[in-house]
């Protein structure tokens, strides 16, 4: 079984590379939000799998798959974005820096869950309630975050964003405004 989940989780992989990803630094922040949310379904069907026993192998080499594809978009995405905040060819920097503060925010879900294992044990009804809870909570704290990242390179999208206002009334936008135009789900612009 472990032999064919990690041959599952590789083609998966490889997928993930090569057919959903495409142009990393074009939509970073897009496929930034969409690893979240597929991570969270991931962790949700391994919650539910347990309760569906003849179908636990498929739901959890499902979710293997989809953790997977976090991994591919998760780090491309990270690379993505450290090379924007890396301004003064510091990258290296912002590569310790982001790996310490990944350390802290681990040890903190760490020490969180051993306060929560013990109330949640034999609780499902509060292992559900808790899981939303901390889901919307992480989404929307992801979702705050990618709004604040101003790209500073032109993509698809803020080149249309762009484009549109230049030919409205000759102003050129600039990248902080151009960025907040932009969506964070693609083909829901913000064009007015």
């Amino acid at each position: 079984m472990e032999v064919g989940m990690s041959s599952i989780n590789k083609v998966s992989v490889f997928i993930g590379c090569y057919g959903i990803i495409g142009d990393v630094n074009a939509c970073a922040v897009f496929l930034r939000l969409v690893a979240d949310v597929l991570n969270d379904i991931a962790i949700f069907m391994e919650i539910l799998a347990p309760n569906f026993p003849m179908c636990f192998t498929l739901i959890v080499c499902s979710a293997g798959i989809f953790k997977s594809i976090v991994g591919v978009a998760g780090g491309a995405t990270r690379a993505a974005l450290t090379v924007h905040q890396a301004r003064r060819d510091n990258m290296a920097d912002i590569s310790a820096k982001d790996g310490s503060q990944e350390t802290l925010v681990n040890l903190v879900g760490l020490l969180v869950s051993l306060i929560l294992i013990p109330l949640v044990t034999d609780n499902p009804l509060l292992t559900f309630v808790l899981f939303f809870l901390f889901t919307i909570l992480h989404l929307f704290a992801n979702y705050k975050a990618v709004r604040s990242v101003v790209m500073e390179t032109l993509n698809e999208a803020r080149l249309a964003i762009v484009l549109h206002q230049y030919l409205r009334d000759g102003r050129v936008l600039g990248p902080l405004e151009a960025n907040h135009k932009e969506p964070v789900f693609l083909g829901m612009a913000d064009i007015q």
